[in-house]
């Protein structure tokens, strides 16, 4: 007789001699789904109100190209459904960061106000602008490093806007007047990396 059927003809005979091994067994499991069952509820109830509590937002009215004026409507939605960076404001003169979708929710990230290259500046970064000759090279949303005389002055830094053949750089505000004044010396480059 293979192994497997001698353990479960024991384990049969067992339970038919001692039966409250097997109603004990029933037991603990009906238990056991009986805490699953009550924890799923308790998980739905509160999905269920996290759906009753709203609050305002905004939303885009119609489809925004980047840079262009902000156009959105305030509306109430629950609050599970709503980003942790929504805005219930537009500041004075906002303008899109990125295209906008009509009915999107508006975050934080997708709106600027202030004018020239700094609108595309993260909070907390600046704007420098540098002659580079390699300025067709540079793409928007290109990750680069600027250096002077052999040195890395700003090892993390995003082309944010190319003028002509000037590049705007932003780069960590700590970053930013050493930047600016190799830039204005004529003696910064961008470094490109992979």
């Amino acid at each position: 007789m293979p192994a497997h059927l001698f353990v479960a003809a024991r384990l049969r005979n067992l339970l038919a001699r001692q039966p409250w091994i097997y109603w004990s067994a029933v037991i603990a499991i009906a238990v056991g789904a009986a805490f699953v069952v009550k924890s799923q509820l308790d998980g739905a109830e509160a999905a269920r109100s996290s759906w009753e509590d709203t609050r305002p937002v905004l939303v885009a009215r119609h489809d925004v190209d980047p840079d262009s004026p902000v156009v959105a409507d305030t509306v109430e939605l629950p609050v599970a459904a709503v980003p942790a960076t929504a805005i219930d404001a537009l500041p004075d003169g906002a303008l899109a960061h990125r295209r906008i979708g009509a009915g999107e929710i508006l975050v934080a990230a997708d709106v600027v106000a202030a004018p020239g290259p700094a609108r595309h500046a993260t909070v907390g970064n600046v704007v420098v602008g540098l002659v580079d000759p390699l300025s067709p090279a540079a793409a928007i949303g290109l990750d680069v490093q600027v250096a002077s005389d052999g040195v890395v002055l700003a090892a993390e830094a995003t082309v944010v806007d190319v003028v002509g053949d000037v590049v705007f750089v932003e780069v960590r505000e700590s970053d930013g007047p050493a930047v600016a004044a190799a830039a204005q010396a004529g003696r910064a480059s961008l470094l490109f990396v992979p």
